[in-house]
C-alpha cells in the first residue's frame, strides 16, 4: 500500500523520516513483542527531491506491505493527539492511487525492517569514498633486505615489473566499500579497449607504507597473498537489462608475458601516485573504510632481477642435480617466496651441495626443517645464518614410519599465479599407493584454490570460468614440471574433489609389470565399459579406488556373493548395504588394531563397517546368519567389474565402534523452528552446552566429558591422561578432597578446547543433543530371511526404526523407544526431517537380524518408498543419520518428503578419455555451489514470513539436490537463475568470524538463529603461551626435578614397579634427542597446518595438543580440512615417539612392561625440568599417557598371573 506525505520538513533525510515513521509502527499499537511470529512492520519511504540545496520538496510517499496495516496506521492518524512529527513540523499522510509495485510489496511483507541508522551510515561511507586517485606507477616486486644494512633501516623493494602511465595518466585507484577492496585500473579509455585491474583485498593487507621517493608519492603494500588480476572492457554495451552488471569482468593469471614470469614468485605491490597530496587523501579513505592507517617509511626501489627468466633457469638447471626429495625442497624454498634466486645461487648454493653429498640420506628432512625456520626467523637473520643455526639439529632427525594406511605425501598447490609446496606429511593412503608403495615418491596431491588458499568463489560481475580452463585446465591436461620431474593427472576421490583436489604422478618403472603411466594405472582399476560414455560417473567409479582407506584382510571369490536388492528402484531399501558374518567382522576388527592395541581394548566391536572392495562400495553389517568366513554384498554395491577376483582385500573406509554424538545445526534449526519447535528449546539447549563448557574447569569430569563430547585431545589422549588424574585423585584447586593440580599448561588446554566449542557453537549453531545420537544407517534383513524361508522372524514395518547405543565395552547398550525424528545433513527441505518410532529392544523369540547391533540405524526394508530416500534422498552406503529422542525439539507440524526428478546424467557422443575427466574437474571447480545454495537457502528463510516454506526456498531445495548429485551426474546447477535474497542485507548470525563485522552490512535476525547468534560471547585466547617464546632456547632444567603434583601422585606406583622414584641426571638427559627430534616435527606442524602462509602466522602448542585451530576463517572447509590434517600429522607424531619409549606388543611380557615404564618416567621427568622450552609440556602429556597406559597393562597382566 501506497500513501502519500506533505508538509515534510524540507531539511529532513529519507533517514529521519524514517525514524519517525518507524516509531509509531513499532509501538505496541502495531507490534506484539511477545509474540514469536510477529516482526516489526517493514516499510519504505521515498521523499521527492529539493531544489536549492534542499533535502526534500516537502513531499514524498510511505511503501507498506500490508494494506491491512496501511489503514490501521492511517485510522491510528485520525484520533486525537497522534501525529508525526519532523523538526517540529507535523507532517500530513494521504491515501495514495497508486499501487506499490507487486515485487516491493511482497518484499516488504516478507523481509524484516532494518534500523535506518545503519542504511544512513553506510551512504555516508559511500559518499565520502567516491572518490579517485591518479596512479603513474605500478610494480610488482618483492621485499628484501639489503646485506649489511642495519636494523633501523627499512626493507627495500626490488622491481621485478613496472607497468607505467605516467605519460597517459590513466591509471586510477579507489576504495569499494561494499567488497571491502581497493581496486586499481591500468588503461586509457579513449585509446584501449580493456582494462587492467589490480585487485586488494582489505584482509591481505599486512602492512601499507606511504611516503615520497626523489619527490615521488609512494604506497608500498606489503599482501599476504598475490593481488587479483580481472581483466574487463572499458565500453562495453549498457542497456537496462540486470544481466549488464554480470560476470563483465574476466580472471587473470598474469597480465602480460613479462609479468608471467615473474608473477610466480614476487607479488608485492608497490604503486607512484600523481601528486604529493594523493597519499594524505589516501591515508583519509583508509580511516573512512575502517582500514589500518599507512605508516611513513622510506622504502628504496630497484630492480634487481631476481626474477629474471636467466637466474631461474640456472636455478632449474642446478635443482636437476639432486634427488626428488631435496629437489622439492629447494623448490619449495624459492615457489613458496622464502628466498629469492640470488640467496640460492650465492649463499646458499654451495652449503646445500655440501650438504647433500655429506648428508644424501638425511638432507631432505633437513631442508624440510630448513624451510620452516625460513618461516619463523628474526627477520634481521639471513638465510645462511638461519641454515647454519638449524643445520646440526636437521642432521639428526629420522624420518617417522606411518601405519600401514598412512604415508608421507608431498603437496602442490595452485594457485591463478604461482605453486605452493608442502610436505612430505602423513597423509591417509589408499588401494592405488598401497600396490605401488615403493613409488610413493612418484604421487602427489595436488589441490587448486584461489589465492588467499580458500576455495574458488566468483562475484556476480566476475566470469572465472576463462581463469580456470586457462590455468587449472592447462595443469590437468597438460601435466606440470616440477623439480626435474614431469607429473600428470590420474584419479581424484570423491571427498578429494569436495577440496578441490587430485592426484598427479610421475612416469615409473615397475620391476614386474614395466613402464606405469597414469592411463595404464586408471586401466588396470577395472572395467568401466557400461559408464564409459558418462565423464562424471566414470572418474566417480575411478575414484573409489582412491578412496581413504586402511588396509584389513584379503578374502577367496568363494568366501563371498552377490544377493538381489530388496525394495524397487528408484527407492531400494538396501541401496548400498551387504552383511558379513561374525568371523569375519572379528578378522577384520584384529586386522585394524593391530597397531593400535588400545583400540581393541577399550571400544566396541564394530556391527558395520564402510568399505571398499574389487568394485563393490557401501557398508557391510554383521549377519549372525552367516557362517564361516562370509560376505554377502548387493547389485546396488557393485559399481564396475574387476577381473582380479580371486583373492581380493575388503578396504575399510570407516569402521563403526562408537555411538557418533547429535548435533544442531543452522539448518536444521531453521526448519524445526518451521516445524512447530519452540525457540526456546533451543536457547535452553544452549545455555546447558554453555554450562558444559563454563564449567569445564570445576572438575576433571566435567574437563573429561568436555573433552569426549567434542573429540578433542585425540592424538595425546587427553581425555584418557584427565581420567588417570582423578583416579590418582587429583583435581582442580577449588574441589573437595583431592590434590590440587595447579598446572598452567592443562588450564591453557582446557581454555583453547573451550575456545573451539563456543566458536562452533556461535558460527555454525552446534550444540549436543542430549538422548540423540548420529548412526550410519543399515537395512533390516528380516525380509531377506523369511524370503529364504525361515519362519519366526521379526522385522521392521513402515515408520519403525531400531538403534542400541554402547558407548565402550564395560557400559549398559542404550535400547532407544518411542518417538524420534531421523534426518541426515544437510538438510534444506522440511520434508527432509521425518518422525518415526524406535522399537527398543527386539522381542526374545523370534529371530530378528538386528537384535545384537551396536551403534548403528536399522531402518526398514517394508512399506513403500524407502524411509533413507525420503531423508533429502539419502541412501545406506555410508549415509550417517541424526536421530533425536530429545522431547522439546520433536516437531508438532509434519511434512512430507520432497521428490526430485532426476536432471540425467551428463553423457557424450564417445567414449570418455582423460581430458573429459579433466573438464569435468574443472567445470565442477566452476560449479561447486551446494555451500553457496544452501546458504542462501538459510538466509532466504530468515528473511522471508514464510520460512523455509517460502517458494524460494523450496526452489533452492530442489538446486542443493541437484548440487549433492552433481559429482556424480555431471549436470551442474546454473546460479545465475537461482532465487536471490530478497534484501540486500544479511542476518546478523551469517556474519563471517574472520573479520570485525560491519553494521552496515547486517541485521539483527528474529529467528532462533539470531538469538543463539547473539547469546554466545567468545574471548579468544590472545596471549602468547610462555611455552612459545623460546622456541630456540637451550633445554635447562627449570625447577626441582619430580616435585610437581603429578610426580607425587605417581610416586607410589613408580616406586612399586621400579623400585626407584629419583632419576639420574644422565639418564633423563639421554632424552634429549627424542625431544629435539619430537619438538622439530611439532614445530614443523605448528607451522605447515595454520591458516595463512604469512611468516608470523603458526599454531600454537596447546592448539595441536587439543587438535584445534582458533585462527578466524570465512570458509569453515577450508579450516576442517587444515585441522584434519594436523591431527593426522600429531597422531603420527605422538605414535612415533610412543614407539621410540615402548613398543607395545600383543602381549607384554613383565620385564618389557617395566623397561617402557622406565623410559616414560625419564621422559615425564625431562619434560618437567623443561617446561619452561616449547614442546616440553606436550611431551610430557606423551610420557605420561605411556605412563598411565603401562600402569593399566601391569594391572591385566597381574590379574592374568594370579
Amino acid at each position: 500500500m501506497e500513501i502519500e506525505l506533505a508538509d515534510v520538513s524540507v531539511d529532513a533525510s529519507v533517514w529521519d523520516v524514517k525514524r519517525a515513521i518507524g516509531h509509531i509502527l513499532h509501538s505496541d499499537d502495531f507490534f506484539n513483542p511477545t509474540d514469536p511470529k510477529d516482526r516489526p512492520v517493514n516499510f519504505q519511504v521515498k521523499l521527492n527531491p529539493g531544489h536549492g540545496g534542499v533535502q526534500n520538496n516537502g513531499t514524498g510517499k510511505l511503501i507498506l506491505g500490508s494494506r491491512k496495516i496501511g489503514d490501521k496506521f492511517l485510522k491510528w492518524l485520525h484520533d486525537d493527539g497522534n501525529e508525526v512529527r519532523i523538526n517540529t513540523r507535523k507532517m500530513r499522510f494521504f491515501r495514495s492511487k497508486s499501487k506499490p509495485a507487486q515485487g516491493l510489496a511482497l518484499t516488504l511483507e516478507k523481509t524484516p525492517y532494518l534500523d535506518p541508522d545503519i542504511e544512513e551510515e553506510r551512504e555516508q561511507k559511500l559518499e565520502k569514498l567516491d572518490v579517485g586517485l591518479h596512479v603513474d606507477i605500478v610494480q610488482f616486486g618483492v621485499f628484501y633486505r639489503r646485506k649489511g644494512s642495519p636494523k633501523s633501516v627499512p626493507r627495500a623493494f626490488s622491481t621485478e615489473l613496472e607497468i607505467s602511465h605516467e605519460d597517459k595518466g590513466a591509471g586510477l585507484l579507489w576504495f569499494e566499500y561494499d567488497h571491502k577492496l581497493i581496486r586499481v585500473q591500468m588503461g586509457d579509455k579513449m585509446t584501449e579497449e580493456i582494462a587492467l585491474n589490480i585487485v586488494i583485498s582489505f584482509a591481505n593487507i599486512r602492512k601499507i607504507a606511504i611516503g615520497l621517493d626523489w619527490g615521488k608519492p609512494f604506497l608500498c603494500f606489503d599482501l599476504l597473498t598475490p593481488p587479483i588480476l580481472q581483466k574487463e572492457r572499458f565500453n562495453r554495451e549498457l542497456t537496462e537489462n540486470w544481466g549488464d552488471k554480470r560476470k563483465f569482468r574476466q580472471r587473470l593469471s598474469s597480465l602480460n608475458e613479462a609479468h608471467a614470469v615473474v608473477a610466480p614468485y614476487a607479488h608485492q605491490l608497490r604503486m607512484v601516485l600523481h601528486e604529493e597530496k594523493d597519499i594524505v587523501a589516501f591515508a583519509e579513505l583508509c580511516t573512512v573504510a575502517g582500514l589500518q592507517p599507512p605508516v611513513r617509511a622510506n622504502v628504496e626501489a630497484s630492480s634487481r632481477g631476481f626474477f629474471r627468466p636467466k637466474p631461474l633457469h640456472t636455478v632449474e638447471l642446478w635443482v636437476r642435480k639432486f634427488s626428488w626429495p631435496v629437489a622439492f625442497q629447494i623448490e619449495a624454498l624459492l615457489r613458496n617466496a622464502l628466498v629469492n634466486t640470488d640467496d640460492l645461487l650465492t649463499e646458499l648454493y654451495k652449503p646445500i651441495n655440501d650438504l647433500c653429498q655429506q648428508h644424501p640420506t638425511a638432507a631432505a628432512d633437513a631442508l624440510r626443517h630448513f624451510t620452516e625456520a625460513l618461516r619463523s626467523r628474526d627477520s634481521f637473520e639471513s638465510p645462511l645464518e638461519c641454515f647454519h643455526r638449524v643445520k646440526p639439529r636437521g642432521l639428526e632427525l629420522t624420518s617417522t614410519t606411518p601405519s600401514d594406511g598412512q604415508f608421507l605425501c608431498h603437496h602442490v598447490t595452485f594457485t591463478p599465479t604461482r605453486m605452493i609446496l608442502e610436505g612430505p606429511y602423513v597423509s591417509q593412503s589408499n588401494r592405488v599407493l598401497r600396490l605401488y608403495q615403493r613409488f610413493q615418491d612418484n604421487f602427489l596431491r595436488v589441490d587448486f584454490r584461489d589465492e588467499d588458499r580458500l576455495q574458488y568463489r566468483w562475484a556476480r560481475d566476475v566470469d572465472g570460468t576463462s581463469l580456470l580452463f586457462d590455468r587449472v585446465g592447462g595443469v590437468l591436461k597438460n601435466g606440470f614440471e616440477l623439480a626435474g620431474r614431469h607429473f600428470e593427472f590420474l584419479a581424484y576421490s570423491s571427498s578429494a574433489l569436495r577440496e578441490h583436489a587430485v592426484w598427479f604422478m610421475h612416469p615409473f618403472e615397475h620391476p614386474e609389470k614395466g613402464p606405469m603411466t597414469a592411463q595404464r594405472i586408471r586401466d588396470s582399476l577395472g572395467d568401466f565399459s557400461g559408464i564409459i560414455r558418462q565423464p562424471s560417473k566414470y572418474a566417480a567409479r575411478l575414484a573409489q579406488a582412491f578412496t581413504a582407506t586402511d588396509p584389513s584382510v584379503k578374502i577367496r571369490r568363494e568366501q563371498w556373493d552377490e544377493m538381489p536388492d530388496m525394495g524397487d528402484k528408484p527407492y531400494l531399501y538396501t541401496d548400498g548395504v551387504g552383511t558379513i558374518s561374525v568371523e569375519l567382522g572379528d578378522m577384520i576388527w584384529a586386522a585394524l588394531c593391530k597397531d593400535k592395541p588400545d583400540l581393541m581394548r577399550r571400544a566396541v566391536k564394530p556391527s558395520a563397517y564402510q568399505i571398499r572392495f574389487l568394485g563393490y562400495k557401501g557398508v557391510v553389517a554383521i549377519d549372525e546368519q552367516l557362517q564361516g568366513i562370509k560376505m554377502r554384498l548387493r547389485e546396488s554395491m557393485n559399481k564396475f567389474k574387476v577381473h582380479e577376483e580371486e583373492l581380493a582385500e575388503i578396504e575399510i573406509a570407516r569402521a563403526f565402534h562408537y555411538p557418533g554424538t547429535s548435533y544442531l545445526n543452522r539448518p536444521l534449526i531453521m526448519i524445526l523452528e518451521d516445524l512447530g519447535v519452540e525457540k526456546k528449546s533451543f536457547i535452553e539447549l544452549q545455555e546447558l552446552a554453555k554450562e558444559d563448557i563454563f564449567t569445564a574447569h570445576d572438575s576433571m569430569e566435567k574437563t573429561i566429558k568436555l573433552m569426549k563430547a567434542h573429540s578433542l585431545g585425540k592424538s595425546y589422549g587427553l581425555s584418557f591422561i584427565i581420567e588417570w588424574f582423578r583416579k590418582l585423585g587429583l583435581g582442580f584447586k577449588h574441589e573437595k578432597n583431592v590434590r590440587a593440580l595447579q598446572d598452567p599448561f592443562l588450564d591453557r588446554l582446557i581454555h583453547y578446547a573451550k575456545n573451539h566449542v563456543l566458536r562452533d557453537i556461535k558460527h555454525g549453531a552446534r550444540i549436543p543433543i542430549p538422548e540423540s545420537y548420529l548412526l550410519v544407517g543399515v537395512a533390516d534383513e528380516g525380509p531377506a530371511y523369511e524370503a529364504a524361508g525361515m519362519e519366526n522372524v521379526f522385522s521392521l514395518t513402515k515408520g519403525q526404526i531400531y538403534a542400541c547405543i554402547q558407548d565402550s565395552p564395560d557400559s549398559e547398550p542404550i535400547y532407544l523407544k518411542g518417538s524420534v525424528t531421523i534426518s541426515r545433513s544437510p538438510a534444506v527441505h522440511p520434508g527432509d526431517i521425518q518422525r518415526v518410532f524406535a522399537i527398543g529392544a527386539p522381542p526374545p523369540d523370534k529371530i530378528c537380524f538386528f537384535r545384537n547391533l551396536k551403534n548403528v540405524v536399522v531402518l526398514p526394508s517394508t512399506g513403500g518408498r524407502s524411509l533413507a530416500s525420503c531423508l533429502g534422498g539419502g541412501d545406506l552406503d555410508g549415509d550417517l543419520y541424526s536421530v533425536i529422542k530429545y522431547g522439546p525439539l520433536l516437531p508438532t507440524d509434519h511434512a512430507d518428503p520432497a521428490s526430485y526428478e532426476s536432471v540425467g546424467t551428463h553423457t557424450i557422443d564417445h567414449d570418455s578419455t582423460v581430458e573429459d575427466i579433466c573438464d569435468f574437474v574443472v567445470q565442477y571447480l566452476d560449479s561447486d555451489l551446494l555451500g553457496l545454495l544452501s546458504d542462501r537457502h538459510l538466509i532466504i528463510a530468515d528473511q522471508s514470513k514464510d520460512g523455509v516454506r517460502d517458494p524460494k526456498c523450496l526452489e533452492l531445495a530442489a538446486l542443493c539436490s541437484q548440487a549433492v548429485d552433481y559429482p556424480k551426474n555431471g549436470v551442474p546447477v546454473d546460479i545465475h537463475h537461482s532465487p536471490r535474497l530478497l534484501i540486500p542485507y544479511k542476518p546478523d548470525w551469517h556474519q563471517a568470524e574472520d573479520a570485525a563485522p560491519r553494521t552496515t552490512d547486517y541485521y539483527e535476525s528474529s529467528r532462533a538463529l539470531g538469538d543463539l547468534f547473539r547469546n554466545i560471547a567468545i574471548v579468544d585466547p590472545t596471549t602468547r603461551s610462555p611455552t612459545a617464546a623460546p622456541i630456540n632456547g637451550a633445554v635447562k632444567p627449570k625447577v626441582k626435578p619430580l616435585s610437581d603434583a603429578i610426580s607425587s601422585a605417581l610416586k607410589p606406583y613408580i616406586q612399586m614397579h621400579l623400585h626407584r622414584f629419583r632419576n639420574e641426571e644422565s639418564d633423563v638427559g639421554e632424552m634429549t634427542k627424542l625431544f629435539q627430534r619430537y619438538v622439530d616435527e611439532l614445530r614443523y606442524i605448528c607451522m605447515t597446518h595454520a591458516l595463512s602462509d604469512a611468516p608470523d602466522v603458526r599454531l600454537m602448542e596447546e592448539e595441536v595438543a587439543v587438535g584445534t585451530i582458533i585462527a578466524k576463517c570465512s570458509q569453515t572447509r577450508w579450516r576442517t580440512d587444515r585441522t584434519f590434517r594436523m591431527r593426522l600429522h600429531s597422531a603420527m607424531l605422538t605414535r612415533d615417539v610412543d614407539n621410540q619409549l615402548f613398543k607395545q606388543t600383543e602381549t607384554p611380557a613383565p620385564g618389557e612392561l617395566r623397561y617402557g615404564l622406565s623410559q616414560a618416567w625419564l621422559a615425564w621427568d625431562f619434560s618437567m625440568r623443561n617446561k619452561t622450552v616449547f614442546g616440553a609440556n606436550s611431551f610430557g602429556l606423551i610420557a605420561l599417557r605411556n605412563i598411565f597406559n603401562i600402569l593399566d597393562l601391569v594391572g591385566s597382566v597381574v590379574e592374568a598371573e594370579e
